[in-house]
């Protein structure tokens, strides 16, 4: 099982988030994705993040992990990041989630979106822990070292 890296990136009163809508399920998770091999964790986010909106991350901390003793999902390691100055978000071309969108009949669509802070707490998000985690951190400020979820 491989681990995965997600990134919190607020900017302007908004939270990056991609939105799913699978199996006819509409939802929200953060942005990242499947490490890849022995790729250093750091480095996934980064290039996850890129391959899914086209931001460059600046800036990163770990600050959550968080385990799942179902072997269908994924460890994931989430960190608060910053992106250099940029235009438009959107998947890049060549991305596993841009091609999947591409597929008319595969009902697994990604649309990263930028969100208001405020409307955060009403999102169908996919791991309720997670979405607990950062609603609080978001009252109380992210912890400094990484938290377990």
């Amino acid at each position: 099982m491989a681990n995965a890296a997600r990134a919190i990136i607020i900017e302007n009163g908004n939270m990056l988030v991609m939105q799913r809508q699978k199996n006819n399920q509409l939802y929200y998770t953060l942005v990242g994705g499947r490490q890849n091999g022995d790729e250093p964790i750091e480095q996934t986010v980064v290039r996850e993040v890129r391959e899914e909106t086209g931001l460059e991350i600046t800036a990163q901390q770990l600050v959550f992990t968080e385990q799942h003793s179902d072997p269908t999902y994924n460890d994931q390691f989430i960190f608060i990041a910053n992106v250099a100055p940029h235009g438009d978000i959107g998947l890049t071309e060549m991305s596993e989630e841009a091609l999947l969108n591409q597929n008319p009949y595969h009902d697994n669509k990604h649309t990263p979106m930028w969100i208001p802070l405020k409307a955060f707490d009403t999102l169908p998000f996919r791991t309720p822990a997670l979405h607990a985690a950062i609603q609080k951190a978001l009252k109380k400020g992210f912890p400094k070292e990484p938290l377990s979820i």
